[in-house]
């Protein structure tokens, strides 16, 4: 019991981190042009989990092969889509809406899990259909009839990415070490980041050392640190646990924003964010049941990177 008590505290604390990311992002934002945030913030990722990676591989005496490459590759290509597109809309969408909007790629992943002839359960359909009226009042404001800010809908394309990312990851996950594969994926989307941000955008050194803090807590905390702790969590907690645990990220990104940037949401907003929490724990319910019934598949958990 202490050790399930201990790993989840560990993923409560990744999950504030990964919440309150989604505020930061935005005070980078107001500094620093998209990619050449993500290029720093990667960029960091990379040089925390590589080392790590190798350690690893040298204690197993599996070290990193060139066929692994490829699928590491094609993860940062993902991750690179997601995170531009979240970091594109966190600005105007805000932190807690945003985070929100995110978290629909809870409800996404189980059931484009068809795709991969993976049964969906009838509670991920329930989840589906409450996620709808959620993203209706978290994104068209009162009196209009159908509107999507520009904002809102970069951040659902990103969740949208997330989804692919993750699907991606539970293809490769299971022949390729996961330590190796964030390893190789975070040097991938640093890459990516780097070479778009300096065809697209002004890369301002002034701007980036004024920026070193966020930089610093979305490269090693948010996205090293968390890795880690999500690993060590999720293997001291049990499924059900763990799940309701790392679905408070988007109540913390809601936190976040209040507290760190003084943002506030009106009722009907809120309400959207209500169903879209149901929505997710609904989601995730449907996904241990699955589990439950199919034991030889794993969770679609992911290199969590917010």
């Amino acid at each position: 019991m202490k050790t399930e008590i201990k790993a989840a505290l560990i993923l409560l604390f990744a999950s504030v981190i990964w919440g309150i990311a989604m505020a930061v992002q935005r005070i980078a934002g107001n500094y620093l042009q998209p990619m050449t945030f993500n290029a720093c913030r990667f960029t960091l990722a990379a040089v925390v989990v590589l080392p790590i990676a190798f350690i690893d591989s040298s204690k197993s005496k599996t070290p990193i092969k060139k066929n692994e490459l490829l699928p590491g590759a094609l993860l940062g290509l993902a991750l690179f889509f997601s995170a531009l597109f979240q970091q594109i809309g966190v600005g105007e969408s805000g932190a807690g809406k945003a985070g929100f909007l995110t978290a629909l790629y809870v409800v996404l992943v189980p059931v484009c899990g068809i795709f991969f002839k993976k049964k969906t359960q009838f509670t991920t359909w329930l989840a589906l259909i409450l996620a709808l009226p959620a993203l209706y009042l978290l994104c068209v404001p009162k009196g209009e009839k159908f509107f999507l800010a520009p904002s809102d809908a970069a951040v659902l394309l990103g969740s949208v990415g997330w989804t692919a990312h993750i699907l991606l990851t539970d293809t490769f996950v299971k022949k390729i070490s996961p330590l190796k594969l964030c390893g190789v994926q975070f040097a991938s989307a640093a890459v990516f980041n780097w070479v778009g941000a300096a065809l697209t955008e002004t890369i301002a050194l002034e701007n980036i050392s004024k920026m070193l803090m966020p930089i610093a807590y979305c490269g090693i905390l948010s996205t090293g640190f968390g890795f880690v702790a999500q690993g060590i969590g999720q293997k001291g907690c049990r499924p059900a646990l763990a799940s309701l645990i790392m679905s408070l990220e988007a109540v913390f990104s809601l936190l976040g924003g209040v507290l760190l940037l003084g943002e506030r949401l009106g009722t009907r907003a809120l309400i959207g964010c209500g169903l879209m929490f149901l929505a997710v724990l609904l989601a995730q319910t449907g996904e241990l049941a699955g589990l439950r019934k199919h034991p030889e598949e794993t969770p679609n958990a992911g290199c969590k990177d917010k």
